[in-house]
């Protein structure tokens, strides 16, 4: 995968993250919510977390590649 590919996968999943952000917290903002529902969206938000790390370690290695040339 080159930079510009990867830069695009951290932005979008960057952007999911915060959409999820956002229903978690417009769910708590609610009288009632289900605890169920608002566990699955922390799961998949801390999942974006585990893979938005794995994208800006493997950004990491390739920007430091790229210097070395």
């Amino acid at each position: 995968m080159d930079i510009e590919s990867l830069e695009h996968h951290i932005r979008t999943l960057d952007n999911q993250h915060t959409a999820l952000e956002g229903q978690i917290q417009k769910m708590l903002n609610q009288k009632s919510w289900s605890e169920y529902e608002l566990e699955d969206l922390k799961k998949k938000k801390l999942k974006l977390k585990d893979e938005l790390s794995v994208c800006y370690r493997k950004r990491h290695e390739l920007m430091q590649e790229h210097h070395w040339d």
